[in-house]
């Protein structure tokens, strides 16, 4: 007995203190409680839900709760929320009487219209829209008394046929700090609701008389009639290489295009201005038929080679590899080549260096 006794008093000589414990476990404790700021908006979850008020998980010592007195300002939101569901929320006080931090959902009203929008980018689902105003650029809409724009270029029908009327869309982009709210209806339109409603007042292989509405570093817009737009690529404006769009065009310029394509899903007009011209390429075959010898000028000198200028709208290239080492030439020079390669489908011509009438002559005299 006296060993178990002298046991026991060694193992309370070296066990740590109550108190000492306590401190140990609280310092291991990871969860910390929430500081609530009054003023702020925070997320929040419903733990319970009675017909005068709604408590929620905010994170902090106690759970917040909206009054009866909130919930009948937004009856409509209240009536939607369930247990479980993630809400924004106001804090109008950080502790009431009963030590539970007092929210506010009208108050939080923004901020969840703004949630709402960006998961429904997330999840691609469509939503509902009234159109309000049309202008040149597209449709002005409500959603959920937030308003947003829906840009003519994803519209299926006339914006002014819109009007008053609801529409399903898909979120496109949401930016609260922008309040920028954009919409497309050809997004959430199915293929064969594309292929009922889209109604364009033309067709594609039409020639149509526009105006410039935006220009931009790889093509420009053009206005089409009834408040349609389409696209003019930068490798359909001419059949000449395009460095700079903006030196050749300004908003409300006037200019014929082709209609080159409608997009069937998207209803997406592709124009094109060079369509409208002569494919110099066509033309040319016979004239420029491999082993054919033609004399002229350099149009660009670059480190795999120099163009020579044919037409223009067409180049030639002679290859670095088929140019003298060490032998230099300069912009404007005219020098004779031979036709290696005419390709109008690739729209590819390779040219070889011929032997400079120059440089012949001197070799003759040499011999003589």
């Amino acid at each position: 007995m006296a060993k178990k006794e002298k046991s026991t008093k060694s193992e309370d000589k070296n066990a740590a203190p109550v108190g000492g414990k306590m401190a140990a476990l609280l310092e291991q404790e990871t969860y910390q409680p929430r500081k609530l700021v009054k003023g702020e908006v925070i997320e929040g979850t419903v733990v319970a839900k009675f017909p005068d008020q709604i408590l929620i998980d905010v994170g902090a010592k106690a759970e917040g709760l909206i009054t009866g007195k909130e919930m009948d300002a937004e009856k409509q939101m209240a009536s939607q929320i369930k247990v479980g569901d993630k809400i924004p929320v106001y804090v109008i006080q950080t502790e009431g009487e009963g030590g539970q931090a007092i929210l506010s959902l009208k108050k939080a009203g923004g901020e969840r219209k703004w949630k709402v929008a960006s998961d429904a980018i997330e999840s691609g689902k469509p939503v509902e829209v009234v159109g309000i105003e049309s202008n040149r650029g597209g449709l002005i809409v409500e959603f959920d008394n937030l308003r947003g724009f829906v840009p003519a270029s994803h519209l299926i029908s006339s914006p002014r046929d819109c009007i008053g009327k609801k529409l399903k869309v898909v979120v496109i982009e949401a930016d609260k700090r922008l309040n920028r709210l954009v919409f497309s209806e050809k997004e959430a339109a199915t293929p064969a609701e594309l292929k009922e409603k889209l109604s364009l007042p033309f067709k594609e292989g039409e020639t149509l008389e526009g105006s410039v509405s935006r220009v931009l570093p790889f093509g420009i817009v053009v206005s089409l009639p009834e408040e349609n737009e389409g696209m003019v690529h930068i490798s359909e404006i001419s059949w000449e290489k395009v460095y700079d769009i903006s030196s050749m065009f300004k908003i409300g310029d006037n200019v014929k295009v082709k209609v080159a394509s409608i997009e069937p899903t998207t209803g997406k007009v592709n124009l094109s201005l060079k369509q409208l011209k002569e494919d110099p390429w066509k033309k040319l075959e016979e004239k420029y038929q491999v082993g054919a010898s033609i004399k002229r000028p350099v149009s660009r000198i670059t480190k795999y080679g120099i163009f020579l200028q044919l037409e223009p709208a067409i180049e030639g290239l002679v290859h670095s590899s088929k140019i003298p080492y060490g032998k230099e030439f300069k912009e404007g020079e005219e020098l004779q080549a031979t036709v290696d390669i005419f390709d109008p489908v690739e729209r590819k011509v390779a040219l070889r260096l011929a032997e400079q009438k120059e440089e012949k002559s001197t070799k003759k005299k040499v011999k003589k």
